[in-house]
């Protein structure tokens, strides 16, 4: 029996000290190879505008390598990650992305097919002004 391939995104949250352009690409190298690995297929990895450096609604403590207390850190580096996955595979590239010391934040969700263009909802929702607006923004959505 086939074992069935979903879509999922992952939004992982990168520490700014290294957010340069060759540890960007590595990382986004890294998780590429934990898909592939996994039977997986990348869709792609979108670190332009509007995500790449911003700053984080509340300060993230994480420790760097060689110290040994926390740091806070007030900023971060967004990548957006698309891929098609065997359900059973999805714990092998969390794990991958929990083991990297550079990655502050991660979340991992099943892409929702019926919504052909995500961005265009949270767009919505965020210009949206009272809850009334919101349900009213998500039901014309939802038609």
């Amino acid at each position: 029996m086939r074992e069935r391939r979903r879509t999922y995104e992952l939004m992982i949250v990168i520490n700014p000290l290294f957010a340069s352009d060759d540890e960007i690409e590595a990382m986004i190298q890294r998780i590429a190879e934990s898909i592939e690995a996994s039977k997986g297929e990348l869709l792609g990895a979108d670190h332009s505008t509007p995500w790449g450096r911003r700053r984080l609604a509340y300060p993230i403590r994480a420790y760097l390598g060689g110290e040994s207390s926390r740091r806070s850190f007030m900023e971060g580096y967004y990548i957006l990650f698309q891929m098609i996955l065997p359900s059973s595979q999805v714990i092998e590239v969390e794990r991958t992305v929990k083991l990297a010391d550079t990655i502050l934040r991660y979340l991992l969700t099943e892409f929702d097919p019926k919504n052909k263009n995500p961005y265009n909802v949270l767009m919505t929702r965020a210009s949206a002004g009272s809850n009334a607006d919101m349900v009213e923004a998500q039901s014309q959505q939802d038609q």
